[in-house]
């Protein structure tokens, strides 16, 4: 599409920031070196066990992290947390890889008539589906289409639904919420929605060169307004929680923005076929709402985000401090115990002697049993019977044992 520059500056940044992968993953500027369609088809053998070497580096990693920390004698991690945090490692990595993964792996198929034959749009110098292409379309494309663009979401979308009972367990919710965190139960395979919508767009952006801008466009928009129809009908969250509300909202605002955003490119597109039928300052109006939407959406996302972010973590703490004061508490009152303090009470031999107060009533409970229905009562020195009574007669002194 005929973008104008300030629009072009705009998808640069936010693809820079939105796509990890695309800007770690792809090494052209260090083969420069050699010949385009040798960098081609080596970034294609590279890509095609990119799943694998994701899956060993990480294993490697976090195996190297657990061997150190036995070493070192640092903050102990559980040996289950260690699993945790290796297979949330791994499904983060094929998140995020996972746009570049399927654009690379489309890029194989992306040719362009040239007189009687098809050639590679990344080499012309390569004929599609003969000699070196059609050997590597068959060993390398197919199965990464099978596996990687069809077999990743699919894999997750199983493991999702078949685990539907295990989404509020610990470990579960820590290897695969970041698939269905968010979502309501019955839409907890959502993701596979995503997935394919992503798949769509990048199957348009690749293949769109070859049927024309003005038809990649229009199949842009469709695809662009069926997912938002998908969307509205699915309502993949709860809607009656606030927060959730707001997810639904950004979701929505973020289609309809991705749709004026095509429409936009569209518009600029028969502004430079037809010259004339789209004035100049039409073209700077749509270009100034479309930089001041995107960047105003972005800004505001990203503001909730760390807002949600901030309050999560104060009511983490608020509620981790509540537990630790409550468990002060319960350790005074179980030593409290132990040395024989206690309220009421009978007299055996001189020796007041009850049961220890539990470990686990808090303050309150205490005050409210000490009370009584007579108002306050004295403070009595009491023992307690079992195997450690003579213990505690030793350390309370002869004043104690009376």
């Amino acid at each position: 599409m005929q973008w104008t520059p300030e629009i072009e500056s705009m998808f640069q940044t936010m693809a820079t920031l939105s796509s990890a992968g695309t800007t770690l993953l792809i090494p052209d500027c260090e083969l420069s070196y050699l010949r385009t369609s040798d960098v081609f088809f080596m970034k294609q053998i590279a890509f095609t066990f990119a799943v694998p070497v994701i899956v060993i580096s990480v294993l490697f990693t976090w195996s190297l992290i657990r061997l150190l920390c036995r070493c070192q004698k640092c903050r102990k991690i559980k040996a289950r947390d260690y699993k945790n945090y290796t297979i949330l490692s791994c499904v983060l990595m094929l998140f995020l890889c996972y746009p570049t993964l399927v654009e690379v792996t489309l890029t194989m198929l992306k040719c362009v008539q040239v007189g009687p034959k098809r050639y590679l749009m990344a080499s012309l110098e390569e004929t599609c589906f003969e000699g070196r292409h059609a050997t590597y379309v068959t060993l390398l494309t197919v199965p990464q289409l099978l596996l990687v663009v069809i077999g990743l979401p699919v894999l997750a979308g199983l493991t999702i639904i078949r685990n539907g009972e295990h989404f509020e367990r610990y470990d579960f919710r820590m290897r695969y919420g970041l698939l269905y965190l968010g979502y309501r139960e019955e839409r907890a395979w959502w993701e596979i929605v995503i997935a394919f919508r992503k798949v769509a767009i990048v199957m348009i952006s690749t293949f769109g060169v070859m049927v024309g801008v003005d038809l990649q466009a229009f199949l842009a928009l469709f695809v662009i307004f069926c997912s938002i129809m998908i969307h509205l009908i699915g309502k993949p969250f709860d809607v009656s929680q606030a927060s959730f509300l707001l997810l639904h909202q950004l979701e929505c605002a973020a289609l309809a923005l991705c749709w004026f955003t095509f429409w936009g490119g569209l518009l600029f597109y028969l502004g430079q076929e037809k010259p004339g039928v789209i004035s100049e300052p039409v073209t700077i109006v749509v270009s100034i709402i479309i930089v001041v939407a995107n960047t105003t959406f972005l800004i505001f996302s990203t503001y909730k985000f760390f807002k949600e972010f901030v309050k999560d973590y104060k009511k983490k703490e608020a509620v981790r401090r509540k537990s630790l004061a409550m468990l002060q508490t319960s350790m005074l009152v179980g030593r409290l115990g132990a040395s024989g303090m206690a309220f009421g009470g009978t007299k055996v031999g001189g020796t007041k002697v009850m049961p220890a107060p539990s470990l686990f009533k808090n303050s309150a409970q205490l005050v409210e049993e000490a009370e009584g229905e007579d108002g306050p009562r004295p403070l009595a020195r009491e023992l307690v019977l079992g195997p450690t009574v003579k213990r505690d007669q030793i350390r309370a002194g002869s004043e104690w044992a009376m």
